[in-house]
């Protein structure tokens, strides 16, 4: 389901003596299955753009167009259903959504909701619960009573149990520990490939960025500043300090590496990639043994 936008822009409160606008003048385009990183710093705008991507928001100024279906600032609300079950968000700590007794009814509320019988949804949500690594014995348990990883794959799977075609993630590893961020990413890298979801991840991560990304789109200040790859963006270490971006952490060593005279044919941008270089240039009898 591609995506594109044409100058779109957002103001809040407009005509009031809070007018501020938000976003600018953002065009971009993402392909059907993609994976896309949105970066940025805290005010960039990211939150507003996300919230166009599923209709909570509809563009002051410009249009966006998900699945040929074009949203401008006429469209009515009631248009706007399909496109909210075609799109899922997962907001920051989406556990906090949760309020069903137990597991299986809270992700089965979603398609209750949309007309399904409650046997149906009930199937619909063990296959959810499956989807995200959620034990069948957590089903009849109550949310509150799982750890917290636990609870947001709960949340997770309440949304895919929309069947969404479009994932967008707000931050979603935020305050879980490194080992938990990396499992909660290798199971949205395992929905993007297996499920075919086109994803849409919003991160401060920039290891999150190089590890799954295929595209990324940097804002600043409303702007959209950059339209590229991760490893175009990370190749230009000046540009992201005047940017306020960091450099994955397998790219700020080799950055310190080449300033003691490494050549790289490129800078790599995973520990994968890193150790490929390495072990070439050792069987090339370029590195001391």
């Amino acid at each position: 389901m591609a995506i594109h936008l044409e100058k779109l822009g957002y103001t809040y409160q407009i005509g009031t003596p809070l007018e501020k606008k938000a976003l600018a003048d953002i065009s971009f385009t993402l392909a059907d299955q993609s994976f896309t990183a949105l970066v940025g710093h805290t005010g960039s705008g990211k939150s507003t753009l996300l919230q166009h991507l599923n209709g909570l928001l509809r563009p002051t100024a410009g249009s966006l167009t998900i699945n040929g279906k074009k949203i401008t600032a006429e469209t009515k609300n009631k248009e706007l259903g399909e496109l909210r079950r075609e799109v899922g968000i997962v907001f920051q700590f989406p556990e906090a959504q949760l309020f069903e007794e137990t597991v299986l009814k809270d992700i089965a509320f979603a398609p209750k909701n949309f007309g399904k019988t409650e046997e149906e949804a009930n199937e619909i949500a063990r296959q959810k619960a499956k989807l995200v690594h959620l034990d069948e014995s957590l089903l009849e348990r109550s949310p509150f009573e799982l750890s917290g990883g636990q609870m947001r794959r709960v949340a997770i799977a309440g949304i895919l149990a929309m069947s969404p075609k479009v994932l967008v993630l707000d931050e979603p590893t935020a305050g879980l520990d490194p080992s938990g961020r990396v499992e909660m990413m290798e199971m949205f890298k395992r929905l993007h490939q297996e499920e075919g979801l086109t994803i849409i991840l919003v991160t401060h991560q920039m290891n999150d960025v190089a590890n799954y990304a295929e595209h990324v789109l940097v804002l600043e200040e409303g702007h959209l500043i950059a339209d590229t790859t991760p490893k175009e963006l990370f190749k230009d270490p000046k540009w992201l300090l005047e940017h306020h971006l960091s450099l994955p952490q397998t790219t700020a060593f080799a950055t310190k590496l080449q300033k003691k005279g490494f050549v790289f044919p490129e800078l790599p941008l995973t520990e994968k990639e890193l150790a490929q270089t390495l072990a070439q240039k050792l069987k090339a009898g370029e590195l001391d043994g």
